[in-house]
């Protein structure tokens, strides 16, 4: 016998294909509103980026979208003690990167991984004449350890060291500035509370460590940076908090940072002070940590060197696309050019996967 609809499902059934045909209505002007945008539809739609790109566009224009996160996360935060997925509350409105604090499975094989990829870009400069130094900027977790709330695996607090021997076993030359930062974190702060990078202090710091390390570099010009004003910084690490400031303030508040700017007060000649320096002998390669200027790395290095430099760093993107970019450049055939300097995060050591790739063969493309 075939089921009997009684009243009560009838209802069901017409308010189910009422939400339906009003959802329907609804998303009538956002696809409509998509298409204008989208001048390359078809070839979207074949390759499947289509769909993916309405989806996103679609769900952050959904009303009540930014209301049900935000009370999810506070229900979240009440409850569990969290609040977001990248970042890891500490003491004192201080905030970490979550990518610090996970560990991959396969943690030897990716070190190793990138220590091989390391020693190909060392042996491609070689090849071109130059030298390369590798400066591991320590983890934040590692150095302000007084603000941590959750201990890491201790995994964590051995990957410099371990790195670092590895680098010296296969005599690549690296700049360790770890000991100086574990020293004047005790005095002062030498990354941003509730972001992912250095402040000034450790920008600077590392600047000089790395002068000390290699005096051979020194040059012969007059830099010198100069306090040029304050900033509130918001700090990446703040986007991952989706829930209310009002319930913890303090991870929400601003860092008031020192801003400086490096110049050199005896700039030279006139005709060099009109087209700047045709070349240089060193190069830095940076991700962030030199990129943005709040830090000033890229100043503080050619005030501690007292020479100048030229600088490919690039944001969110880590280490290795920055060489890519740098070998892909006119610098990486330039014989003036002798020295490169290579920042490099130590926190790509756990949060980037890459492929070997032969660097000898090529020079737009690397890795």
């Amino acid at each position: 016998m075939l089921p009997v609809m009684r009243s009560a499902s009838k209802v069901n059934g017409i308010v189910f294909i009422a939400m339906l045909a009003g959802m329907f209505i609804y998303s009538l002007p956002a696809v409509f509103n998509f298409a204008r945008t989208q001048p390359h539809g078809v070839g979207l739609f074949v390759d499947g980026k289509l769909l993916r790109q309405f989806e996103t566009f679609y769900d952050k224009g959904l009303f009540l979208r930014d209301f049900s996160v935000r009370q999810w996360a506070n229900l979240q935060y009440l409850v569990f003690h969290e609040g977001s997925s990248g970042a890891v509350f500490g003491r004192e409105g201080w905030l970490f990167s979550n990518q610090e604090y996970l560990i991959p499975n396969d943690l030897d094989a990716n070190v190793a991984n990138q220590l091989a990829q390391i020693a190909e870009v060392r042996d491609s400069l070689a090849a071109k004449g130059k030298r390369l130094i590798v400066l591991p900027v320590p983890m934040k977790l590692d150095i302000q350890r007084d603000y941590l709330q959750d201990q890491p695996e201790p995994e964590v607090f051995t990957l410099h060291d371990e790195f670092v021997a590895a680098l010296k076993e296969q005599q690549i030359a690296f700049s360790d500035v770890r000991a100086a930062f574990v020293e004047a974190a005790e005095e002062q702060d030498l990354y941003v509370r509730n972001d992912t990078h250095w402040s000034p202090a450790g920008a600077r710091l590392a600047a000089v460590e790395f002068a000390r390390q290699y005096p051979e570099l020194h040059g012969s010009r007059h830099y010198a940076s100069s306090v040029i004003g304050d900033k509130a910084v918001k700090g990446d690490l703040v986007n991952f908090l989706n829930f209310d400031p009002g319930l913890q303030p303090q991870y929400f508040a601003p860092v008031t940072i020192t801003l400086y700017e490096t110049v050199d007060s005896q700039r030279g000649n006139a005709a060099e002070a009109l087209f700047g320096e045709v070349s240089q002998s060193l190069m830095l390669v940076g991700t962030s940590y030199s990129r943005i200027d709040d830090w000033n790395f890229v100043g503080f290095l050619k005030e501690a060197l007292q020479s100048d430099l030229l600088s490919v760093s690039v944001e969110a993107k880590g280490p290795f696309h920055a060489m890519e970019e740098f070998v892909a450049s006119d610098a990486f055939n330039d014989p003036v050019l002798t020295t490169v300097v290579w920042e490099f995060p130590l926190r790509t050591l756990l949060a980037q996967r890459t492929t070997v790739r032969d660097v000898s063969k090529q020079n737009a493309t690397l890795f």
